[in-house]
């Protein structure tokens, strides 16, 4: 990801801050708007079994929201709520038959695996992913998941820059059925 580089007559971009106080740490407040840049994660938040509206209604942000489909969960944890705008970070989980087809997107992603065994196919060639593994793939790379292993699977993601709000995923199917269709009809 490109990024500003540090200017040297600001001190390189650097400021000193002051110590902070001695006192007792407390818990974030999540419903409380002044903290909204922070949040508590637990592994359990990824269990479709385990949400509920009382789980849900603690904020109306996404990263309260659970999106489940394919056998995929989706915990969105650094996005444009927050106020960022260069690069979004969820977690995601496959269930035992979660799969994704191969696909890509115009922007880069990195997949850190926390959890289980993944089966990657990255611009055709397949990789197999343990927890403390790491895989990207630029802009254009397709690139698809599987999970290997017998129980679920996880791992932190990374986009940058954010996906547009259009046409972020281009799916491989789509395009072999175009291809198709083009060679039929001539």
């Amino acid at each position: 990801m490109l990024a500003p580089v540090p200017r040297a007559r600001y001190g390189y971009d650097t400021q000193a801050v002051p110590g902070l106080p001695a006192r007792d740490p407390v818990r974030v407040d999540v419903r409380d708007p002044r903290t909204r840049s922070f949040g508590h994660f637990e592994p359990d938040q990824m269990d479709p079994a385990k949400q509920s509206q009382d789980l849900l209604a603690a904020t109306a942000s996404m990263r309260t929201a659970l999106l489940v489909y394919s056998g995929i969960t989706v915990k969105m944890m650094v996005d444009g709520d927050l106020g960022a705008v260069g690069s979004t970070m969820f977690m995601v989980r496959y269930a035992s038959d979660g799969v994704i087809g191969t696909h890509d997107h115009p922007f880069e992603e990195t997949y850190l695996i926390l959890e289980g065994v993944a089966e990657a196919t990255l611009d055709g060639e397949r990789y197999r992913l343990e927890p403390g593994d790491l895989a990207w793939a630029g802009t254009g790379c397709v690139h698809g998941f599987v999970n290997a292993g017998q129980g679920p699977l996880r791992w932190l993601e990374t986009q940058a820059p954010q996906p547009p709000a259009r046409h972020s995923y281009r799916f491989t199917r789509d395009w072999d059925y175009l291809r198709t269709a083009l060679e039929e009809g001539s």
